[in-house]
């Protein structure tokens, strides 16, 4: 009995020793089998960045996976998907008209359509024609819907080049101006679709001879109304007078009063999903922030605020991303903000998220992807998807360096 005894004690020790050994073994090297792999050959291509390819919903390879990095432009996937969800891909943006015909006074009531170009302009006032209105004393321009706590985007310097354009509830032309400056200042509008403006002579007496667009409220006022609201009247005013109504009185900028009947409402051809793929492949800042300030709106109802989107955008990664501070931040939706960050993790997990969208996303050295810069403050970004037959591989790669290496870290990546 003794020796049973003793062989038992000799078995459940040295079971006990091997299981100990095999969790042991395990534990140690689970971080090598969960976490992904480092790439050797891109290592002297980063300095300050990080990297990661996805592969059927796993990390691969990656660098600084969980660290922040500005993004840059590469947010506006962010933004875009945002859009998507919570706009929803048929959401058409409004402009309604309204006319007062004993003050023969016109009144345009922006939401914050992002496109409300040359040609939709000339839509609406085709219409505004065809209901018989022959003559017009004021026309007032209503951006009500917007109640902005800063005119500026947050990282935007107000140049005058068009991607700093500010939003506003009505705005024409992504609040950017073409004209062309010839000899002695004279200026011409260099679009067949739109018309010499006189905001085009004033303005261009303070530039170059050549092609310009540029952002209209980075001059100076030449009336009490700001150059947004004046380019948008004139455009209206022009317009209609093109369609052979007489306008004779003043542009105004105002709500539109209680009771005042309406004329037209314009529905805007474009959806979320067209918007989504022009603001991606042209990069808007305008676009991309037109959009963010719409999701506010959505979420808590008008006027939209900086403060309404940036609420509805941190409920929307919390919940719907299901992210974190520490994983991604943002205060503005085109990427102008060096406060905007966000970790390689956090966008694979966008990325994986916006797959069914994915055709909206521009192609690039063939590859689909979106880029990201701001050179002066060394912010190098791609985000997209490596395509592999029938497979698409969710890739990031966030350089906030003075080296742009991007391109040669995506060569790597794409080997893989």
């Amino acid at each position: 009995m003794f020796a049973v005894y003793l062989y038992k004690l000799f078995r459940n020790t040295f079971l006990q020793s091997i299981s100990g050994a095999v969790v042991f073994l395990f534990l140690f090297l689970l971080p090598f089998i969960c976490h992904s792999q480092e790439l050797p050959n891109a290592r002297k291509y980063i300095t300050n960045g990080g990297y990661a390819l996805s592969k059927n919903g796993k990390t691969i390879f990656s660098k600084n996976l969980k660290k922040l990095f500005i993004p840059a432009s590469t947010i506006k996937l962010v933004t875009s998907l945002a859009a998507l969800e919570i706009l929803g891909q048929d959401y058409r943006f409004s402009t309604w008209i309204y006319f007062d015909r004993k003050r023969k006074t016109l009144y345009v009531k922006g939401s914050g359509d992002p496109y409300l170009v040359s040609e939709n302009v000339r839509k609406i006032t085709q219409s505004i024609a065809s209901k018989g209105i022959v003559e017009i004393f004021d026309i007032v321009l209503d951006d009500s819907a917007f109640a902005l706590e800063h005119k500026e985007t947050k990282g935007s310097d107000n140049s005058k080049n068009p991607y700093d354009a500010v939003c506003s509830a009505l705005a024409v032309n992504f609040n950017s101006l073409p004209l062309k400056v010839l000899h002695k200042a004279k200026t011409s509008s260099p679009e067949a679709q739109t018309p010499y403006l006189k905001i085009m002579g004033k303005i261009g007496k303070e530039l170059s001879s050549g092609y310009h667009r540029v952002n209209i409220d980075a001059f100076p006022r030449y009336t009490p109304l700001s150059n947004g609201i004046l380019y948008s009247g004139q455009l209206f005013q022009a317009l209609l007078r093109e369609n052979g109504v007489t306008v004779t009185g003043n542009i105004k900028h105002g709500k539109v009063p209680v009771n005042t009947p309406l004329l037209h409402h314009y529905i805007a051809n474009e959806n979320i999903s067209d918007l989504v793929q022009m603001c991606l492949l042209s990069s808007s800042n305008f676009m991309a922030n037109q959009l963010f300030l719409a999701l506010g709106a959505k979420v808590y109802g008008f006027p939209a605020t900086w403060g309404k989107s940036q609420k509805a955008m941190n409920i929307f990664i919390h919940s719907s991303l299901e992210l974190n501070d520490n994983q991604i931040y943002m205060v503005e939706g085109a990427g102008l903000s060096m406060e905007n960050v966000v970790s390689p993790e956090a966008m694979i997990l966008v990325l994986n998220k916006f797959k069914p969208f994915a055709s909206l996303i521009p192609l690039k050295y063939g590859v689909q992807m979106k880029s990201g810069t701001l050179r002066e403050s060394g912010v190098f970004c791609y985000a997209g998807y490596i395509q592999q037959k029938k497979s698409q591989f969710p890739f990031v790669i966030l350089l906030n360096q003075k080296r742009n290496t991007r391109y040669k870290i995506l060569k790597i990546l794409h080997n893989q």
